[in-house]
């Protein structure tokens, strides 16, 4: 499409990416016109970008008056059109939450899925990883709040059964009870705001003035109330500091996936966390944090304060803004660099983070069963999703190639194979080969293109060599780096002088056998192309009559070496005469394919 005919302001605002009058990109900028101007002239796209392009016949902008606005109508244009390009997290279910809705008798319910915290209809209270349901129904009991859907605004003629086993007060048929229920309402809430420990001590003083005046059957309830409570309170684990009511939010991209997770900290008790993971397949990615974070606390509940990673602290300005104005207070926002209570915190939503990850990839088949067993035994840096193994092929240095076969989650990842032509002169010196294709592959590759294991084919001897490689480019350490010797198929690891075995049933070992023998076929497969050309190169300069000049003209006509070989007499005679072309016809017919 023709851009320069759309009068782009030069404004802070949104615009609309279309095909055929659907929406299928929703983007915003500071300056519109230097935004959108960028995808069609850029010299470096990515594949997805080049896509989209490609499929754009129409744009429309929508000026905003600043970036901030324009961050908002951006996220309710992609709620409401739910563009193909656009990231958008699923209304994921999480671990649990307890709402308490806003009503003349609020009721206590549970909800798992994101799309129902409206914090316009209610209180929420969590997410809990474990016992959410015992806990609201102990709340129920103990306070005797309702968890039933009937309608207050009725009275109804008679109550429910829970009312008649002293669950509940039954709000239904009782209108005269509403100031002490609510009273009871606002315990809960305290309680669940991680308050316990006061409740506790009202309780304890309740229960000893009770039994002192005789009063044993409310004695007995505020003593089972008080213990139950405490059970809750002793669940809420982590206490960093009374009145803290903060989110610690760690996103990690991890290939074409992101993982997200986020501890829950309110009143200074870590209560629970979210774990999202999401496909960035076919996703255009802007600016994936701003994307995420608005996603999640447009229908998560916002803290007061939240924790970010130090690297994304360039979007301070926008986020502080944009959760000011959803929350219409000010929200205190975090990036920690140094130590201290925040940057502990952070790292714990690491830890869960990573644990995440490795989760996500042990619920799949035997295949990531035995990349986790890889994991563990070798004691690998980080989860082997991504594996790129070497191998040389040459006979007696001529045409050496190198191949560069790859895995990701266990599968061949034929579309990132790579093949190299050895540049360096044509001796059987595999050290030297290889060190040119290492050197080709990761001198000038970004840290995090980095795969998570480079494997080579090879014993100790060979792992050494590269890890020197490695280590004279500044790219050590990066990768884990193994190699797997042929004739036992031990793993080696660079750093230990001792290997390790697994069983040859043992799928673990499978993958890496699988992933060396198609680098092997890969490289093999190119060598032999390689050998044919050179071979037909050399027999048309062995046939009389056949000197550099009708050479040339011949490889200018057909294009390749091998498409002379694959040609008829009447073909080739078409750049040479009858009996010249009879030559070649014969002469490349018998050569050996091998």
């Amino acid at each position: 499409m023709e851009i320069k005919k759309y009068n782009i302001p030069e404004l802070p605002g949104v615009y609309l990416m279309k095909n055929d009058n659907q929406i299928i990109y929703v983007g915003k900028a500071k300056n519109l016109k230097k935004r959108v101007y960028s995808y069609f002239f850029s010299e470096q796209k990515s594949e997805k970008t080049k896509r989209l392009i490609e499929n754009i016949d129409d744009i429309e902008t929508i000026v905003c008056n600043s970036e901030v606005d324009a961050f908002i109508l951006e996220n309710n244009l992609i709620k409401k059109y739910s563009p193909k390009y656009n990231i958008q997290l699923k209304d994921e279910k999480t671990y649990p939450y307890i709402k308490i809705s806003r009503e003349k008798f609020p009721k206590i319910s549970i909800i798992r899925t994101t799309k129902l915290l409206d914090r316009a209809k209610g209180d929420y209270f969590g997410p809990y990883p474990s016992g959410a349901f015992k806990l609201k129904d102990t709340m129920a009991k103990l306070f005797k709040i309702r968890d039933c859907n009937r309608d207050m605004n009725k009275k109804f003629i008679r109550p429910c059964l829970k009312y008649y086993m002293k669950f509940c007060s039954g709000p239904c048929i009782n209108k005269n009870i509403e100031k002490k229920y609510n009273e009871n309402v606002s315990l809960v809430k305290e309680i669940l705001k991680g308050k316990g420990k006061k409740i506790i001590k009202e309780l304890d003083y309740l229960m000893k003035m009770a039994a002192k005046n005789m009063e044993f059957e409310k004695a007995i309830i505020y003593r089972e109330q008080k213990k139950e409570i405490e059970d809750t309170v002793n669940n809420q684990i982590s206490e960093y500091g009374k009145g803290l009511d903060e989110d610690a939010f760690c996103m990690v991209k991890d290939g074409n996936r992101i993982f997200i997770s986020v501890l829950n900290m309110r009143q200074g008790k870590i209560l629970g966390k979210s774990s999202i993971s999401l496909s960035l397949e076919g996703k255009i990615e802007d600016n994936i944090f701003l994307d995420v974070v608005r996603d999640y606390y447009t229908k998560h509940p916002i803290p007061n304060s939240i924790i970010f990673q130090h690297e994304y602290k360039e979007n301070h300005e926008l986020i502080e803004k944009w959760l000011k104005i959803k929350k219409k207070t000010k929200i205190i926002v975090n990036f920690p660099i140094k130590g201290g209570r925040r940057k502990e915190i952070l790292n714990m939503a690491y830890l869960n983070l990573n644990a995440d990850i490795i989760n996500y990839y042990n619920k799949k088949s035997v295949i990531e069963e035995s990349m986790s067993n890889l994991y563990n035994t070798l004691k690998l840096k980080r989860y082997p999703r991504k594996i790129e193994c070497f191998d040389i092929s040459n006979i007696q240095g001529k045409d050496a190639v190198a191949s560069m076969s790859v895995s990701i989650e266990g599968r061949a990842s034929k579309k990132d194979y790579r093949k190299y032509r050895i540049r360096s002169k044509d001796t059987p010196d595999d050290f030297q080969m290889m060190k040119e294709v290492i050197v080709r592959r990761y001198s000038k590759l970004k840290i995090e293109e980095f795969p998570d294991v480079i494997l080579i084919d090879g014993g100790l001897g060979q792992i050494n060599s590269v890890g020197k490689i490695l280590q004279s480019i500044d790219r050590e350490g990066i990768s884990d780096l193994l190699s797997i010797a042929k004739r036992e198929e031990l793993i080696y690891k660079y750093g230990e002088k001792q290997p390790y075995k697994f069983s040859q049933s043992d799928e673990a070992l499978k993958i890496l056998i699988r992933v060396r023998d198609e680098a092997h076929r890969f490289g093999i497969t190119y060598h032999r192309k390689l050998r044919k050309k050179r071979i037909i190169k050399s027999k048309l300069d062995e046939i009389e009559g056949i000197g550099e000049k009708r050479r040339n003209e011949l490889l200018k006509y057909f294009g390749s070496v091998e498409r002379i070989k694959n040609s008829t007499v009447e073909e080739i005679s078409k750049i040479v005469p009858l009996k010249i072309a009879e030559k070649i016809f014969v002469k490349l017919k018998n050569i050996d394919n091998k």
